[in-house]
């Protein structure tokens, strides 16, 4: 029996900072002072976490905003929404 389970609100974890660039932008991660460098869809996804998306909102906001009838951004976002869980920079 599968259980609907309904995803949380992602935000920033408490010690990443995100600011916007000319290129994209950069996460800060300030306990271990790295500095992640954002191509354009990665901006696009932290902007959104940062606007209070969750994860399954996420896809199709992206979907809406920038006119992905391919889903190619939606599948880039969600691999990167992995990786941004599994270094810790957000949480739900």
């Amino acid at each position: 029996c599968l259980v609907a389970h309904r995803e949380g609100i992602m935000k920033l974890a408490p010690f990443v900072k995100f600011r916007e660039e000319k290129f994209g932008a950069v996460l800060f991660e300030t306990r271990s002072e790295k500095v992640y460098t954002l191509s354009p869809t990665g901006a696009a996804v932290v902007r959104e976490i940062v606007a209070g998306a969750s994860s399954i909102d996420l896809s199709s906001k992206l979907q809406e905003k920038y006119d992905d009838p391919s889903g190619r951004m939606s599948r880039e976002a969600e691999s990167f929404l992995a990786e941004l869980k599994e270094k810790g920079l957000i949480v739900e």
